[in-house]
């Protein structure tokens, strides 16, 4: 139950970590073309890491965009599940 509580938590909190960290690097113009700071959280808990692709694409460009969000949907899928499975096998 912890490892899938574990898997919840980090499948929002990455993704939303990721998208704010990478809206500090933007220029202006790129900014301006990203999620505002009152609907982002609200993407990362509808779609977890299935909002990076969207945020990519709508601030690269549509092909760089979308190889950058499916890096960082698999990167953050992984770090989500990963830790979850592990406590899961660890329990008794």
């Amino acid at each position: 139950m912890i490892g899938f509580l574990l898997q919840l938590t980090l499948g929002i909190a990455l993704p939303w970590a990721l998208v704010r960290w990478d809206m500090t690097r933007l220029a202006p113009a790129r900014r301006a073309r990203a999620w505002p700071d009152s609907s982002l959280l609200a993407a990362a808990v509808a779609f977890g890491p299935l909002c990076l692709p969207f945020h990519f694409v709508k601030t690269r460009g549509w092909l760089w965009g979308l190889l950058l969000g499916a890096l960082a949907l698999l990167g953050c899928a992984l770090g989500a599940a990963l830790p979850g499975m592990l406590l899961e096998a660890l329990e008794p």
